[in-house]
C-alpha cells in the first residue's frame, strides 16, 4: 500500500504542465477544458460523478465508446480510485462515493479507443 501512496505523491508533485499538454480554460459543459494529444478533455465533477468530455482539436465531440480510464483522488491523506467508462456520446464517467472538497487533488489517466493517452491533474476549488 505504501508504494502506491508514494507513487501518487510523486505524480501529484509534478507540475500540471506535465499532464496537460497546453493551456486550460472553461469548456462547454462548465468544466476545465484541457488540451491533450489530438484534441481536448473537459474535466467536470458533480457531487455524484467525475466526467471527461472528449473533443477533437476543432471542439467537435469524439465518441467515448471503447475508451477507458481511472481517476485517483487524494483527499484528506486518503486515496480513492474511480474507474471511468463510456457514459454515452463523448462522455467518460465514474461514480463518486462523496463530492470532491476544496483542495482535493485528482489525477486522471485515460486512453481513447484509438489509443491516445490522456493525462491530467485537477485540484478542486
Amino acid at each position: 500500500m505504501k508504494p502506491n501512496i508514494l507513487a501518487l505523491a510523486l505524480v501529484l508533485a509534478l507540475p500540471a504542465t506535465a499532464y496537460a499538454q497546453g493551456h486550460s480554460h472553461k469548456g462547454p459543459n462548465g468544466g476545465e477544458l484541457i488540451d491533450v494529444a489530438g484534441g481536448h478533455a473537459e474535466f467536470v465533477d458533480t457531487p455524484t460523478e467525475i466526467a471527461l468530455h472528449l473533443s477533437d482539436e476543432d471542439g467537435k465531440p469524439v465518441p467515448a465508446k471503447g475508451a477507458t480510464g481511472k481517476a485517483t483522488i487524494l483527499s484528506g491523506g486518503k486515496t480513492e480510485t474511480v474507474d471511468l467508462a463510456p457514459a454515452g456520446g463523448a462522455k467518460l464517467a465514474g461514480a463518486l462515493t462523496k463530492p470532491l472538497a476544496a483542495g482535493d487533488k485528482v489525477v486522471v489517466s485515460a486512453r481513447t479507443a484509438d489509443g491516445r493517452k490522456i493525462q491530467l491533474r485537477h485540484v478542486e476549488r
